[in-house]
């Protein structure tokens, strides 16, 4: 797959899983989808809450997650393009675990606290949102 198409598809997956959670969570937060030169950058805010992804030409996917309490994490890799990687399981992956944070972050209604999480295509997202789903179940029964 080229670098190309790979973007295409992410952007795709990414925007699906997006209106997905939108739907599940019952709300309707600002949402920003722009593209500046080769750069299609989402943005997902609640409450003075941020998550932004970003994918590039170049193949590289990068988000940051912010708080109400200015508490940012800065721009962190999720994956880097290679052309000998399995692409679709990738953008699967990827799709999945920005959909499964978006869910719990409009669940919550927050960040606070979890700017830290660091999701990348070799991490296990289990682990990573673990903390995070812990403190929604405690305060939100129904999830």
């Amino acid at each position: 797959m080229e670098r190309i198409e790979f973007q295409k598809k992410a952007v795709v997956e990414l925007l699906g899983k997006i209106a997905e959670a939108c739907g599940k969570a019952g709300v309707n937060p600002n949402i920003t989808v722009s593209t500046r030169k080769s750069v299609v950058c989402f943005q997902l805010r609640r409450r003075g809450n941020c998550i932004q992804v970003s994918v590039k030409q170049s193949g590289e996917i990068s988000y940051s997650l912010s708080d109400m309490r200015g508490k940012c994490s800065g721009r962190k890799i999720y994956y880097q393009f290679c052309y000998k990687d399995r692409h679709e399981r990738i953008i699967e992956k990827f799709a999945a675990d920005f959909g499964r944070i978006y869910k719990d972050f409009l669940i919550a209604d927050s960040l606070c606290g979890f700017t830290g999480i660091s999701l990348s295509y070799g991490a296990d997202t289990d682990m990573e949102l673990k903390e995070y789903e812990d403190y929604i179940r405690t305060d939100y029964p129904l999830y």
